[in-house]
């Protein structure tokens, strides 16, 4: 007895969705509206909600029509998610076990054997640290030869900061991305191959910008990939979520705020030396043996915090942290985290502007604070250890 294939479960607001995806295919092809029309408007609106993809394939399994099968077939044609192309598969699969038929197109102009389409290249990105840092891996293809795979760390401030180049079996590549590569903490996604060259070349014009040599094996990796563009939005986050779907909505950035509790976020830290005087500061305030009441010691320690958001976040530094946010919108996006993502991009829109004197960008300024008290904290641990080790060491 066969196996039985195990269905994606939807939650009720995205069965929703999906339910109105399917009635607007089914209302479309009883209008007879062409076949390329419907798969525009369907690849339209998945593309603004990845996440439904696969569970409006499997629903199209319970519309046995000629139509849908093309439609199908249509998706699989340019979808490179073999997760996607599977699910497209097994859907078919069912219509022709209810028997729909229909006609496999071929082109007269092309010949019968023609020799297989190159595959393009495989790409993986890897969360941003908050030094900039972040992983980028491409493998491409080659003919009987496995893969050429580029692994790159590159960083926002300072270009290209590791490179190399490897040849790997597809599964030997496979398990060292899944095993070397990602971890809860910072994980790695599968991504157009075409998006992690344009960050390559992105990273290897800053590199000599600030008059650096590339590394070696740069050129030759540039050789392999000079006829790969990337040509849909960039950062690619906006090929799935508008900006206008995120701009001025309170909700979203109001909550950007609590984003320092998951991950890549918990680990973010403003560096320690561009924080140390205002850390001197806070300390002194703290400390002073002037009387001030609460509220005049609340107002001068917000004097400060200001003082370091204005000062630390130009307006270079602003965008900065914006391209930041945006590229890992995409990261939460493809680990399911999907209203984190639109969080995170809120905050990042919302850095196309300057601070608020009254309420400053959520996650900006909680990523302020938060590096503020570490560096305290870590300054009174230690000076409660030198006058432990004082006291130990007195005759």
């Amino acid at each position: 007895m066969g196996k039985k294939q195990k269905e994606h479960k939807v939650d009720s607001s995205k069965g929703e969705k999906v339910d109105q995806i399917v009635r607007e295919i089914e209302t479309a092809q009883s209008q007879n509206v062409p076949p390329h029309e419907i798969l525009k408007n369907t690849s339209e609106y998945l593309k603004q909600e990845p996440c439904l993809t696969i569970h409006v394939i499997e629903a199209l399994a319970k519309i046995p029509s000629p139509e849908t099968a093309q439609l199908l077939i249509g998706m699989m044609a340019k979808e490179e998610e073999k997760s996607v192309i599977k699910s497209i598969k097994r859907s078919l699969y069912k219509l022709r076990q209810k028997g729909v038929k229909w006609e496999e197109k071929s082109s007269k102009d092309e010949p019968i054997l023609r020799p297989p389409k190159p595959e393009g290249p495989m790409g993986y990105l890897g969360a941003i640290d908050s030094t900039g840092s972040r992983i980028i891996v491409l493998g491409k293809p080659q003919p009987l030869r496995g893969l050429l795979v580029v692994f790159s760390i590159v960083n926002d401030m300072e270009g290209i900061q590791q490179f190399n180049l490897k040849e790997f079996s597809k599964k030997g590549f496979k398990e060292f991305v899944k095993s070397s590569l990602s971890s809860v903490d910072f994980p790695i996604v599968d991504t157009p191959g075409a998006y992690c060259i344009h960050l390559l070349k992105e990273a290897s014009f800053l590199h000599q910008r600030i008059s650096k040599p590339l590394p070696r094996g740069y050129h030759d990796a540039e050789k392999e990939f000079k006829d790969i563009t990337w040509d849909e939005p960039a950062p690619i986050i906006y090929q799935y979520i508008k900006e206008d779907e995120v701009k001025d909505r309170p909700h979203l950035l109001k909550d950007s705020g609590k984003l320092h509790k998951i991950t890549p976020f918990l680990t973010w830290f403003i560096n320690a030396q561009e924080l140390q005087e205002y850390v001197s500061s806070i300390k002194e305030a703290q400390e002073s043996r002037i009387v001030l009441t609460p509220d005049q010691k609340e107002a001068r320690l917000n004097s400060i915090y200001r003082d370091a958001l204005e000062e630390l976040f130009p307006e270079e530094k602003r965008l900065l942290w914006k391209r930041r946010l945006e590229e890992v919108a995409y990261i939460l996006l493809k680990t399911g985290e999907e209203e984190e993502a639109r969080q995170t991009l809120s905050a990042a829109v919302d850095l196309n502007n300057p601070f608020s004197p009254i309420d400053p960008n959520p996650f900006i300024w909680n990523l302020l604070l938060k590096s503020i008290y570490i560096l305290i904290e870590g300054d009174y641990e230690e000076k409660e250890k030198e006058e432990k080790t004082s006291l130990i060491g007195t005759p």
